[in-house]
């Protein structure tokens, strides 16, 4: 997904994605994207992981959506000028407030037992607040992250010399400092 990403936005910016594809084409990129969508929400990396009529709870572990193939899904179907009507928008924004943990950030995946995975970070907490923001959460609806939480992250990560680290007591970095500005 995330190679899918950087291509699609190459094109973008180079001003061939609408003169050099077919709408044909255009169609089956965005097909290929929604099959990478999780059934309990998110999207996975590749069409890959997908087990289909063969999925059973033994293999069920290969078959995690994760947190940055969702935020590059999400992102690319922008790209491609996708409505995003097809997106699974409740039990992706369900599954996005399971991956936070209590000290405001996010996880990577779910284990099968719903367990939070993978790393905490600030780059995490950014595709989580993209995610929320490309599918114009509700909070009415009960199923948004808190906010709160991810902001005492992003406040507590900064250092003394005013950068932004991966998290609490770490050294200000380039990518923390651009994703927590975006975030």
């Amino acid at each position: 997904m995330t190679l899918a990403f950087f291509i699609l936005c190459a094109l973008d910016l180079l001003d061939a994605l609408v003169s050099n594809i077919t709408e044909a084409e255009r169609s089956a990129f965005i097909d290929w994207i929604y099959g990478c969508q999780h059934p309990d929400g998110g999207f996975r990396g590749f069409t890959g992981a997908d087990m289909g009529e063969r999925s059973s709870k033994e293999n069920q572990h290969w078959d995690p959506a994760n947190i940055a193939a969702t935020y590059f899904a999400l992102t690319s179907l922008a790209v491609l000028r996708d409505d995003l009507e097809r997106v699974r928008r409740k039990e992706c924004l369900r599954w996005l407030k399971q991956l936070q943990l209590q000290d405001g950030t996010f996880g990577e995946a779910l284990s099968l037992g719903g367990e939070v995975r993978g790393g905490r970070d600030m780059r995490f907490c950014y595709c989580a607040a993209a995610i929320r923001w490309i599918l114009g959460v509700d909070n009415r609806e009960g199923d948004d992250i808190d906010i709160e939480g991810m902001m005492w992250f992003f406040e507590a990560s900064q250092t003394y010399e005013g950068g932004f680290a991966n998290g609490p007591f770490h050294e200000a970095q380039g990518t923390p400092n651009l994703a927590s500005a975006a975030g």
